[in-house]
């Protein structure tokens, strides 16, 4: 680079190289500082996993950024909503997966009265998208809005407290069979801060896939399978002896839904499983007093 030389002079002299460097070091700077600002005062939105799999759902493809149920876990699910539809539907656990069985609960089957879905989540973002995915006119849309709700829950006790909670529980007589509502337990195990069109409610089919339960330090499920099998005896009962609630427990590979499906819905009530889903019916009779006839579980 040159520049004039000063008085009458004409000639020209070289900047000196450390100037020459400085001087381009200064242009690059601010070409990357103009190029930074257009970048960040477009706007630009970066969808998460979470925010993909919901987007799917409302435009009616089943997502597979969060599939928690293998093909023919949701198979085995579908087939006894579809049964009983229309029924009222509890399910511990909101996803798009989860959220279709509203609009299977609507259709068609051997159920007689009104189709009802409840979804329990301690999720407020999949709170909110399902309720967008209702309200947005996607293919996941009960027939009525009314017949589908949806409700915030606050687990308490984390995955890595299970066998203390199954140990105190059986030494409580408040944990045995229950005799009335579930919203009057007593046993720390039952979910009394659910809302009562929850607890009061009579149910046919109750889901358990919720809340995560994938870490020792996430809250674990215990207190949902638990209240699932209460509710269930509760509802088999009210409907007469003839009846049966059809229970389902997601991801019994793992520890703790193994050990508390055993123990509150009870191996002689497994009518089906596949893959990493179980599927009981639980009817009126047994005991007065506990949950299963075959007792406690052997767990070494």
């Amino acid at each position: 680079m040159h520049i004039s030389g000063g008085g009458g002079g004409g000639g020209s002299r070289m900047l000196p190289p450390k100037q020459l460097l400085t001087i381009v070091i200064v242009v690059f700077s601010s070409l990357s500082f103009i190029k930074l600002l257009l970048l960040t005062g477009s706007p630009s939105v970066v969808s998460s996993p979470r925010n993909r799999a919901w987007d799917a759902a409302a435009a009616g493809v089943n997502g597979t950024d969060r599939i928690a149920l293998a093909a023919k876990e949701l198979a085995l699910l579908r087939s006894l909503v579809a049964a009983r539809s229309p029924c009222r539907l509890l399910v511990f656990g909101l996803s798009p997966q989860l959220l279709a069985l509203a609009k299977l609960n609507s259709g068609s089957g051997d159920g007689s009265g009104t189709a009802a879905t409840a979804f329990i989540t301690d999720s407020a973002d999949d709170a909110d998208a399902a309720r967008g995915v209702l309200g947005g006119g996607g293919r996941h849309k009960a027939s009525g809005a009314a017949s589908v709700g949806i409700h915030r829950a606050r687990y308490r006790d984390a995955a890595a407290d299970a066998w203390p909670l199954l140990r105190r529980a059986r030494g409580s007589p408040a944990c045995g069979r229950a005799t009335g509502t579930v919203r009057k337990s007593g046993c720390p195990l039952a979910l009394t801060s659910l809302p009562r069109e929850v607890l009061d409610a009579r149910w046919d089919v109750v889901v358990v896939n919720g809340p995560s339960g994938a870490a020792p330090e996430e809250p674990g499920r215990m207190g949902t399978i638990y209240t699932a099998a209460a509710l269930a005896r509760a509802s088999a009962a009210a409907a007469g002896a003839a009846s049966a609630v059809d229970v389902a427990v997601h991801d019994v590979d793992r520890t703790v839904e193994r050990w508390y499906a055993w123990e509150y819905l009870c191996d002689d009530n497994l009518v089906a499983a596949k893959g990493r889903l179980w599927h009981f019916r639980v009817g009126a009779g047994g005991l007065p007093d506990a949950f299963c006839n075959t007792g406690p579980v052997q767990i070494l």
